[in-house]
């Protein structure tokens, strides 16, 4: 069983660690441009001090049951992606993309290197201000203003919904009251005028990915229209109408990872409909996402989930 994974971010290394703790024969390529995975994930709880940035990073290289490919997917080729660099074709029995969305905007919360140089400007400010006017705005800046907060707590954090999508502002909705304990302002009206000493971040709007852009996807296999190609991650969830959280990232990952585990031990490739949560209702998985965002406190919560990650990801993808 040879699979080509085209992404090596949270959705594409998490669907790799579990099909191979399903599959242990399975040969993966993982292709990627850069040669780290950075756990975006926990980026609020380094800004928060609760771990290091440097400890969000960790080498393909040093990932020994993978194959690193380091390389950018261009295109979809039937079972195979054109790279731009590197070896010009990679071919596999399944095709896995999971290249992230496309994220525009002056503010990069979402790397490490941009996190630390937020990090650094709010400790310069007196107050800081999120500002959300997209419809799709990339997700995680309400954990960030959480950690900002729970870090600077002398310091003013607002967050000003001007204009958002509906679905986002249903998961948004539970989270007021956990940001508003620990004296976040958050309310539906533009930021006050920009005074010296102040940080206004105006929240990036995210797209598909251009490798996803002219991909249809199966709402229960993910499957495109390419046999044997799936889609999972940011820009799946953003073709599905799906709010692209990480907690839909890793479900995707997770079904389709047993879902070609089964097809590659009984011959049979059959997504469960209890296994997808949304089973074509989705208020129910909506009502899933809100659950698991704001089961307990955000930075313990995440915490958590950064355990888990290096335990059960990281550690058995090493070989350890």
């Amino acid at each position: 069983m040879r699979v080509v994974v085209a992404g090596g971010g949270v959705a594409g290394l998490y669907f790799t660690s579990q099909l191979l703790r399903l599959v242990p024969s399975a040969s993966v390529y993982l292709v990627d441009p850069k040669p780290v995975h950075e756990f975006a994930i926990g980026i609020p709880i380094a800004i928060a001090g609760l771990v290091d940035f440097h400890n969000l990073l960790y080498p393909f290289e040093r990932l020994k049951r993978i194959t690193y490919v380091k390389a950018t997917a261009a295109a979809v080729e039937n079972r195979c992606i054109r790279t731009r660099e590197g070896p010009p074709r990679l071919c596999g029995d399944y095709v896995v993309l999971a290249p992230g969305g496309l994220k525009l905007g002056s503010v990069e919360y979402w790397t490490v290197r941009g996190a630390e140089e937020l990090l650094q400007e709010a400790r310069r400010a007196g107050a800081i201000r999120f500002v959300v006017n997209e419809l799709t705005p990339v997700i995680g800046f309400q954990e960030i203003a959480y950690s900002l907060k729970a870090r600077f707590p002398e310091k003013e954090v607002s967050i000003h919904i001007v204009y958002i999508g509906d679905d986002y502002k249903f998961l948004l909705e539970p989270w007021r009251e956990q940001a508003s304990k620990i004296g976040i302002v958050i309310n539906e009206e533009p930021p006050p005028p920009k005074r010296p000493g102040e940080l206004h971040l105006s929240v990036p709007v995210l797209r598909p990915h251009p490798l996803a852009t002219q991909l249809e996807v199966d709402p229960v296999t993910f499957e495109t229209q390419f046999d044997r190609v799936f889609l999972i991650g940011d820009s799946s969830l953003v073709k599905l109408g799906l709010p692209p959280i990480g907690w839909g990232a890793l479900w995707q990952a997770s079904t389709l990872a047993r879902a070609l585990a089964q097809e590659a031990t009984a011959g049979v490739f059959e997504v469960d409909a209890a296994d997808w949560i949304a089973a074509g209702d989705r208020e129910r998985f909506l009502r899933w996402l809100t659950y698991r965002m704001t089961a307990g406190t955000p930075l313990a919560h995440l915490k958590g989930l950064y355990d888990l990650w290096i335990g059960s990801v990281i550690r058995p993808l090493s070989g350890e």
